[in-house]
């Protein structure tokens, strides 16, 4: 290996199949000068396990380069639009449903101690309203899978 840096490629050409697999990863990402392509070919005819480690650096360099992130098609999307209204419904109906219930504990206590408050209104309107978006985002949502079911034919 070169002194310099215990993890750079070694000096051309390679010592033994140590280095030859360094050399491997080179080729591999294009780095190498024809002379050394010429001779890490005839040492991956004459030697199997640097033949099997090209193999595999090769598959998993194409696995990579074929493998791209696409954008998602219109389906796609329009199907991830069509979740975010039902989860802000579902959201929203919990957090009314924790208000209510805080604003009703908070009237229990108030009332506890004796002290006057007109959060009642709030409490009650809040409570019935996160249960009533709890209800109506499961009822969407249990229409919509009714709908789309590929399966609802089958008897179960």
């Amino acid at each position: 290996m070169n002194s310099e840096n215990p993890h750079s490629i070694p000096l051309w050409p390679p010592k033994d199949c140590e280095q030859v697999e360094l050399w491997l990863n080179a080729r591999s990402d294009g780095e190498c000068s024809p002379e050394q392509e010429g001779w890490l070919s005839q040492h991956l005819s004459q030697c199997e396990p640097c033949s099997e480690e090209w193999s595999s650096l090769e598959s998993t360099r194409l696995a990579f380069e074929s493998s791209r992130l696409l954008e998602p098609a219109d389906f796609e999307r329009a199907a991830l639009q069509r979740t975010i209204f039902p989860n802000f419904l579902g959201k929203l109906g919990w957090t009314l449903t924790a208000l209510g219930l805080l604003l009703c504990t908070w009237i229990i206590f108030a009332d506890v101690l004796e002290e006057e408050s007109n959060l009642e209104i709030f409490a009650i309107v809040g409570l019935w309203g996160g249960i009533l978006l709890i209800g109506f985002r499961t009822l969407v949502e249990q229409l919509r899978v009714r709908r789309k079911d590929p399966y609802r034919q089958v008897k179960r």
